[in-house]
């Protein structure tokens, strides 16, 4: 006997991960695509924690329904007293706000090697919430509905409760299936009075005073990261009604590529620009606030959308074609409505518009400056680069006063012919110390891109003994030539621990990698040559360069090593961190740009032997991990 269902939601956790059932499910089930009108929403969620964040994921942001014990048969069924045991708690109610244990499977690498900012989450145990006898004594479709009115609730079932009814030839009652039931809650969004001020003194900050390396500067570990920059909506956008003649045009929809049925993005090819830049423009607004709000999670969330939609070759029509692209899933294709209806995303109006947003924008664009010092400039009182200089220049440290210093010159683009003309006479320096220095430029100039941020290169040479400590020699020429201004950062770890890969004791230590994994230095570079200069310094010996700083970043690794070096340091973030994850979870490797080895025994795989210059020694890297070699232009996730 067939059974009628109500509207059902479906919830796409887990389910993505096989796309042929996914679409069997939805057939099966003729999901609505719009949650508000659902009367049933059903997923592959077993904890009440995940099934919180999945609805905040739809813009639904609850707290957690506690049902009392109650007097009399409300906790009863046939008059019997339902069991009292206890179950594990992910989520209870503090100060009317909900405390969530997030699963393991939310957890993945850092987003490059230094990431070592994680935030913090408490978990707390407790009672579970009991079930009334209402849900469990007959069906009563829950309200799916986004009402702020206090009576309604949201409820979220197993999809056990789906394949049951249709074995029971009927529609079972809900209690035993019920995951977790909330009602939608509505948060204010604080502002601040005080005016934003944008940089003025540029003049004036090339002139401040920057002590040396030596000289150690207070440094506030303050995390608290302020207000979250307001993204909750208590009003999802509007998906349009799916309509025959839509479901018809769904069979006509391109085929998804292959290489986009993975969730790594160093399995597809991502190009420099794609068909859908202008819909990535917006979601990039609303990754960047969610960074600078310091949520990683959904932060991780959005650079997987971007880099699965980047990879996408086909202009997208509809939200259900975005949907079938792995982490699209339905706050990304809301966004995409919106934006089909608009011409823009609301959310990310509302966060190019925001004071805060626009001064902590500001603040984290200054090198040596995280999303935990942004806030922390911002919680200070300061709105501009000035407030800095004038209120705070005593408090930050050098790094970060370089950068406020050098502020408008790091943010200038490099092109490419200036890029190449900074590394050859890097390359040509180390070649006059020691012949025989093979280099590769790589960053954003490898990927393609017109002009880049910073200068990155990767040094090697054949004989493992030319690369021990060369890198102090090589900084001491290029400063005698007068083309390095500032030291960052010098780190000579490689060479302290003989030149070997990073140490990894296997899974009994966690370790995390990082940029200290290669001898490196980042550098503040000034081309010390300009046209008019003789003729400038006669008139006044003291006349100013008015070449624009650089940052650039020299890394040398050993030959051994060297492709996973130029591998490291060529790939966009998510590209690297999926690089990271992939190599863990499929083939029980630990990459880094130092080398890879057992994630079990710490033991060094050689993926780089025999002959060859540093970009064969790459390719091998790529074959030894099971990956389809990726030109660096198809490198370019965010």
């Amino acid at each position: 006997m067939s059974v009628t269902f109500p509207p059902i939601y479906l919830l796409k956790f887990h389910l993505e991960r096989d796309p042929a059932e996914l679409h069997r499910l939805e057939k099966d089930l003729h999901v609505v695509w719009d949650i508000k009108e659902a009367k049933l929403i059903l997923g592959a969620v077993k904890s009440k924690s995940r099934a919180a964040l999945e609805l905040r994921k739809l813009g639904l942001d609850t707290e957690e329904v506690v049902k009392d014990w109650g007097l009399g048969n409300d906790g009863l069924e046939d008059g019997k007293a339902h069991s009292n045991k206890r179950r594990k708690i992910d989520s209870i109610l503090v100060h009317g706000k909900e405390v969530i244990a997030l699963d393991s499977e939310t957890e993945s690498e850092p987003d490059n090697e230094n990431d070592n900012d994680q935030r913090k989450r408490t978990t707390r145990r407790g009672i579970s919430p009991v079930t009334t006898g209402q849900h469990r004594q007959g069906f009563a479709p829950p309200l799916a509905s986004t009402s702020q009115s206090g009576g309604e609730t949201i409820q979220v079932l197993s999809l056990a409760w789906y394949s049951d009814s249709v074995s029971a030839g009927k529609l079972l009652p809900t209690g035993d299936y019920l995951v977790y039931e909330g009602r939608p809650k509505s948060i204010g969004l604080p502002t601040r009075s005080n005016p934003t001020v944008l940089p003025t003194s540029v003049e004036h900050r090339r002139r401040l005073k920057t002590p040396s390396p030596t000289q150690r500067h207070f440094r506030h570990t303050s995390r608290n990261l302020g207000k979250v920059l307001g993204h909750k909506s208590s009003q999802p956008p509007r998906l349009f009604h799916e309509t025959t003649s839509e479901d018809e045009a769904h069979s006509e929809l391109p085929p998804v590529p292959e290489y986009l049925h993975t969730q790594y993005s160093c399995q597809r090819p991502t190009p420099l620009h794609c068909p859908n830049e202008d819909f990535l423009s917006e979601l990039r607004v609303i990754k960047q606030a969610r960074t600078l709000s310091g949520e990683d999670i959904s932060r991780r969330a959005y650079s997987a959308a971007i880099a699965a939609i980047a990879s996408y070759p086909y202009s997208l029509t509809s939200a259900y074609e975005l949907a079938r692209l792995p982490g699209c899933k339905e706050k990304m294709a809301k966004h995409w409505q919106e934006w089909k209806e608009l011409g823009h995303v609301k959310e990310a109006d509302k966060i190019r518009s925001d004071p805060d947003f626009q001064v902590l924008n500001l603040f984290y664009n200054i090198h040596g400056v995280a999303e935990a010092s942004a806030h922390e400039f911002l919680n200070n009182g300061w709105r501009s680069l000035d407030d800095i200089v004038e209120q705070g220049w005593d408090k930050i440290s050098r790094d970060q006063q370089i950068g406020v210093k050098y502020y408008d010159e790091f943010l200038q683009r490099i092109p490419r012919e200036e890029v190449e003309r900074i590394s050859n006479v890097i390359l040509d320096h180390a070649n006059h110390i020691r012949d025989g220095f093979q280099m590769v430029i790589c960053g954003g100039y490898r990927r393609g891109k017109p002009d880049s941020g910073d200068v990155d290169v990767v040094l090697s040479h054949p004989n493992e003994n030319a690369t021990h400590r060369f890198l102090v020699e090589l900084l001491e020429s290029l400063e005698d030539h007068g083309y390095i201004t500032h030291r960052l950062n010098v780190s000579m770890k490689n060479s302290d621990r003989g030149q070997n890969p990073l140490a990894w004791k296997g899974n009994s230590v966690r370790k995390k990698g990082g940029f200290d994994t290669l001898d490196h230095s980042f550098l503040v570079w000034q081309d010390p040559n300009w046209p008019s200069k003789e003729d400038d310094l006669q008139r006044d010996p003291e006349a100013d360069n008015p070449n624009v700083h650089r940052r650039v970043d020299i890394i040398i690794s050993p030959w051994k090593t060297a492709g996973c070096a130029v591998l490291g340091w060529s790939g966009g973030t998510m590209f690297q961190r999926d690089l990271r994850k992939y190599t863990r979870h499929k083939l029980g490797l630990k990459f880094d740009s130092s080398g890879v080895r057992r994630v079990k025994t710490g033991e060094w795989v050689d993926l780089e032997k025999d002959d060859g210059d540093m970009l064969a020694k790459e390719k091998r890297v790529f074959s030894g991990l099971e990956l389809e070699w990726r030109d660096p232009t198809e490198r370019c996730t965010d």
